[in-house]
């Protein structure tokens, strides 16, 4: 780790989620992400299925870069994140004494894998693409396992993941949660309308608190992209 004494905080790239790929356990939720909602699979899907991630798992070179945060005695956020704004993650982040900001990718290679077959083969570049998303979380997962075992190891307990976007934090946070983080360490950039590159890549916050905190879960009342969410027209929800 890289102590940062000056900005008050440590920042690190998470060596240990290089090694994250997709494996048979995943395969229910690629499904979910194509839009599968109980319908028979044939040989022919299974075999793209199987084919798109042995693709994507090669393709992919997962990093991780996390930025860690000291709040106040009183609570009071560093004056570096007063950017994150909303009442939905301060409530979120109630109670916690450190802050922590994540940014992860799996790579340009997957970018370029998909964009390939969106040329040539529109379907299967629906399901590498699903395959991507769905690995992009894996690594978020596992880092999060990460963070729960070393903190709680020290008595300190981690809130859920928080990203911009959700609940009223503006995606336009994206750009300067980038900066803060360095993410161009790990080749994560965003363009001047707020898109990450690669595309398959995630930024977040979570919440470290001395006590246990109250489960915090994902809500389509609450989340920016409910009006467009290919999930919820399907019936399909993602977090409750």
């Amino acid at each position: 780790m890289e102590n940062k004494a000056a900005s008050e905080r440590v920042l690190w790239e998470e060596k240990q989620i290089a090694g994250v790929r997709l494996d048979a356990e995943d395969r229910s939720e690629i499904l979910r992400y194509i839009g599968y909602s109980g319908q028979k699979i044939g040989p022919e899907l299974n075999g793209q299925i199987e084919e798109a991630v042995s693709r994507l798992n090669r393709a992919a070179a997962p990093r991780l870069i996390a930025s860690l945060y000291s709040c106040g005695e009183d609570g009071e956020w560093p004056d570096a994140l007063t950017f994150l704004t909303g009442e939905d993650l301060k409530r979120h982040l109630s109670g916690c004494s450190k802050i922590l900001l994540m940014g992860a990718t799996i790579g340009s290679g997957v970018d370029r894998a998909i964009h390939v077959e969106e040329v040539r083969e529109p379907l299967y570049a629906l399901i590498m693409d699903s395959a991507g998303s769905t690995l992009i979380e894996a690594v978020c997962d596992s880092f999060e396992a990460l963070l729960r075992k070393r903190f709680e190891e020290k008595g300190l307990y981690l809130t859920t993941r928080f990203s911009p976007g959700y609940g009223d934090l503006p995606i336009a946070a994206q750009n300067r949660f980038a900066e803060l983080i360095e993410a161009r360490r790990i080749g994560l950039t965003v363009t001047e309308d707020h898109i990450m590159v690669p595309r398959k890549s995630v930024t977040a916050v979570i919440g470290i608190a001395d006590h246990p905190l109250k489960e915090k879960r994902k809500s389509c009342a609450s989340c920016n992209l409910r009006e467009s969410c290919r999930f919820r027209k399907s019936g399909v929800v993602c977090g409750e």
